[in-house]
């Protein structure tokens, strides 16, 4: 996992009250991972040490980790682009208009979830559980880690081929391959980065989060 990830995972445990050091397997021995997440943990670390009653103490936290995010059309001119670079479905829509042969990885997975999903869910910890428990818990048992997904381990040409569908497009310059184990030089991350969405599906109430087959 990329210094992207690594500073992630280092607030979520600002966020818990834990330590937000990182230990060498976390670092994966990259050393410029070390050196950003190591800064970071200088500068957050103190967070955690602050009396219970001072202002400046941990709050109660909901930390939602996210999926892909997919939905309609967004309001917005430029859609969900980066700076100039489209968003992954606006990115397979362009290909499939203009016809233009792209391979989608086969052996990459994600619980894609659906954007009305995701706006349930922070409305649901905003209006609920933001205020459970006691004014003297700790942090850490006042703040909770929720996997925010679908239902659905989709991989990459398996969203290709549902935005195909959705929009009547020919499919037919989809191509499925696998991808490399250095991933072919582009940013490190697990192939499989899929979630159980269990615990989410049961604090809103569902039997499961929506999968691609809805979206």
């Amino acid at each position: 996992v990329n210094v992207y990830g690594r500073t992630k995972l280092a607030f979520e445990r600002v966020l818990l009250g834990k330590d937000p050091l990182l230990n060498e397997r976390e670092m994966g021995g990259s050393e410029v991972c070390r050196e950003h997440v190591t800064n970071f943990s200088k500068i957050a670390s103190p967070l955690k040490n602050v009396d219970s009653n001072s202002s400046q103490r941990v709050p109660k936290s909901i930390i939602l980790r996210s999926s892909l995010i997919l939905g309609p059309p967004t309001p917005l001119k430029n859609g969900c682009k980066k700076g100039s670079f489209p968003s992954f479905l606006q990115f397979i829509h362009h290909r499939l208009e203009t016809g233009q042969s792209t391979d989608y990885f086969v052996n990459e997975f994600r619980s894609v979830v659906f954007v009305e999903d995701v706006i349930d869910s922070i409305r649901h910890f905003l209006n609920n559980s933001l205020g459970r428990g006691s004014e003297d818990a700790s942090a850490e048992d006042s703040s909770s880690v929720f996997n925010m997904g679908g239902s659905t381990r989709a991989s990459r040409v398996d969203m290709a081929m549902a935005v195909a569908n959705h929009l009547k497009l020919d499919p037919s310059s989809i191509n499925g391959v696998i991808r490399p184990e250095n991933n072919g030089g582009g940013v490190p991350s697990p192939p499989d980065i899929s979630m159980n969405v269990d615990k989410l599906a049961k604090e809103l109430g569902r039997d499961k989060m929506h999968g691609l087959t809805y979206i």
